[in-house]
């Protein structure tokens, strides 16, 4: 569902996926290639929010512009998870259940399954607890296994927009 606030409606892409229960409300842009998948929820009421190119929303994630929200390309915001006015940067992998509080994440960076973001995360980082906390650098392998992933969901969602 798509739905206007305040005179601000949703700009998708035709190229985007986005999933009949889905909700997407307000000042929100959707671009080429990014799929947001069941129960997702993008809420820009306040804010702006941009999903860029082949970032993927899973299922019942939920994402919300108290301040400007980017999702960046190839990002992939798991199952659950919550972003609040947040900045993530390009191939990004948030974890199912994630909570990322108004910080930003650098690019090729992992946010563990479960931890909660209060504060910045460097760039190549893997962070994980509650306050969530560097562990180690990520590896070039999980890098391109973040890059494969997201290519994985933009071909499962266009399948599935063929089907739609």
């Amino acid at each position: 569902m798509i739905r206007e606030f305040k005179g601000k409606k949703p700009v998708v892409s035709d190229r985007a996926f986005i999933d009949e229960s889905a909700i997407i409300i307000g000042n929100v842009i959707v671009e080429e290639n990014a799929n947001i998948w069941p129960h997702a929820v993008i809420r820009a009421n306040d804010d702006k929010i941009i999903i860029k190119e082949g970032a993927a929303i899973l299922d019942k994630a939920f994402v919300e512009a108290p301040k400007k929200v980017v999702i960046g390309k190839g990002s992939i915001i798991s199952h659950g998870a919550i972003i609040h006015g947040s900045i993530i940067e390009e191939n990004v992998l948030v974890g199912i259940g994630a909570i990322v509080l108004e910080v930003n994440v650098g690019k090729n960076s992992i946010v563990a399954a479960g931890a909660v973001v209060t504060k910045d995360v460097e760039e190549g980082s893997m962070v994980a607890g509650v306050p969530a906390k560097k562990i180690r650098d990520v590896s070039k392998e999980e890098i391109e296994k973040t890059k494969a992933m997201a290519k994985q969901l933009m071909e499962k969602a266009k399948y599935l927009k063929k089907e739609y």
